[in-house]
């Protein structure tokens, strides 16, 4: 299991439920990927499709501003897709 996912699973377990992961958790994991010379983990992606829209946004602009995030946009339906909901084919 990945750094970021044992913080979630910790960050789940502390509220008491297992909820969409928060922007705060990941927004630290993302700084610590850019102060160690880490890029982002593969599954990157889906730990943001999990979040709420608004945090999702969030998380890429924090991810484009700090420079880790430098591959293609996101589609627009990504990024107001509602947490959890599986990405269309092909994307």
């Amino acid at each position: 299991m990945t750094g970021i996912g044992i913080l979630f699973v910790v960050t789940a377990l502390g509220t008491g439920s297992a909820s969409a992961p928060a922007f705060e958790p990941f927004a630290e994991a993302a700084s610590g990927w850019l102060l160690s010379g880490e890029g982002l983990p593969r599954d990157y992606r889906v730990t943001l499709m999990q979040m709420d829209s608004a945090d999702r946004i969030r998380a890429i602009a924090l991810l484009r501003r700090i420079g880790l995030l430098t591959d293609r946009p996101w589609p627009l339906d990504d990024l107001l897709r509602p947490a959890g909901a599986a990405p269309e084919a092909g994307q």
